[in-house]
């Protein structure tokens, strides 16, 4: 574990390597931090380096909250490569994360083996996103206490309670997380435009009971990267990677084989 300096933010971040292997990161979704991966660094790292963070403000991670800003993640996570001296690596990106990533290989192309966009589009932004996601927040259904959320199937706890929990408690961890701030500190929209000529190998992950982004709205914004490629896991809400880990780890690890050399 370790922290670096990133404006006035020191990030928190977890490095496991063992010796010259690619590298992947992973950058958590709003209702994470990096103990979400839980189950996805241990079944990595037999093969590649891992490196998890706390994005700014939330888990060990501190900001002052005035400087929540998530057009800063990039910023961040560059602070945190730069850190450990990785020049290149895949970043797997749930959620919120996907802000991170996506703009983080904007930004910097040459650094990005390959970029999994779970459950997430980014701030990729056209006038028929925008249209479907409001449909989709009327019509999300409540979730269901105390051991549902929205973050996971609205079924989720009933299959399995504890993890649901689990899931909850881990979100608990980001005590100095202003949550609401993400809707009103938005990270600069990503156009059509702005991914013309992008060219970094990208997986969306998504998942029929997504009610958060619902596949729908993952498909429309891949269509603008060119070569993209959408996978559905079925039976799994927002967070494919905690409700069905053994698929999710299945379907991005084929993918990564592809690109990670």
């Amino acid at each position: 574990m370790a922290f670096v300096d990133s404006g006035p933010a020191k990030i928190y971040y977890e490095p496991l390597s063992d010796g010259e292997r690619p590298w992947i990161v992973f950058a958590h979704g709003a209702g994470g931090n990096a103990a979400s991966w839980w189950q996805q660094v241990p079944y990595f790292y037999d093969e590649y380096n891992t490196l998890a963070f706390d994005h700014r403000t939330f888990g060990r991670s501190a900001c002052p909250l005035e400087a929540f800003d998530p057009g800063a993640f990039a910023a961040d996570l560059k602070a945190v490569l730069d850190a450990e001296g990785i020049d290149r690596a895949a970043l797997v990106c749930q959620s919120m994360g996907g802000r991170t990533g996506l703009q983080f290989s904007l930004e910097n192309p040459d650094r990005v083996q390959a970029l999994v966009m779970s459950h997430t589009i980014g701030a990729i932004t056209t006038d028929e996103i925008v249209e479907a996601r409001r449909i989709a927040n009327e019509s999300r259904p409540e979730a269901d206490p105390p051991f549902g959320s929205w973050a996971v199937a609205h079924d989720f706890h009933l299959k399995d309670r504890a993890k649901s929990h689990l899931y909850n408690r881990i979100q608990a961890f980001n005590l100095n997380a202003d949550r609401s701030r993400l809707s009103t500190a938005q990270a600069a929209p990503v156009t059509p435009a702005d991914l013309e000529g992008f060219n970094v190998p990208t997986l969306f992950v998504t998942a029929d009971k997504d009610a958060l982004i619902p596949p729908n709205i993952v498909k429309m914004a891949a269509q603008f990267i060119e070569g993209s490629r959408v996978v559905n896991l079925g039976d799994a809400g927002h967070s494919s990677y905690f409700e069905t880990p053994d698929a999710f780890n299945e379907v991005v690890h084929g993918f990564l084989r592809e690109h990670l050399k």
